[in-house]
């Protein structure tokens, strides 16, 4: 089963290109430009697995993951962050989160995204 992911990033070119990466790799992906924008889409249609920026104007990642979790609690979350948080402590309250430290690769970005949805077990006719 195709997997669904969100990207929220206020900056274009971080969108289109984990967008193009997750999609080569078999994930339907929806992006958004700002946490709002996210909760909208999040309101109508569930994802799998959100990956998010840590720092966009009116709403940062951090506020974001906290209004995700409100609709999904149990939705896994990849911060993505070039700083030392301020705020890190609070994201201790979420469960299922994970951050992703920039600048990153895109083998990096796929590892963890792997890890959040590891195979599934296979069975054996033994």
């Amino acid at each position: 089963m195709t997997k669904k992911v969100i990207v929220i990033d206020d900056e274009p070119g971080i969108r289109t290109m984990i967008q193009f990466e997750l999609s080569a790799k078999e994930f339907d992906v929806v992006i958004a430009s700002s946490g709002m924008e996210a909760l909208k889409v999040l309101e109508k249609e569930p994802v799998d697995l959100v990956i998010t920026d840590m720092r966009m104007p009116v709403m940062d990642g951090l506020d974001t993951a906290f209004a995700i979790k409100k609709l999904d609690a149990n939705v896994p979350i990849i911060l993505m962050t070039g700083y030392v948080e301020d705020r890190v402590e609070k994201v201790l309250e979420l469960k299922n989160v994970k951050f992703l430290q920039k600048p990153f690769s895109l083998d990096e970005l796929m590892e963890i995204v792997e890890t959040t949805f590891p195979p599934p077990a296979s069975s054996s006719g033994d």
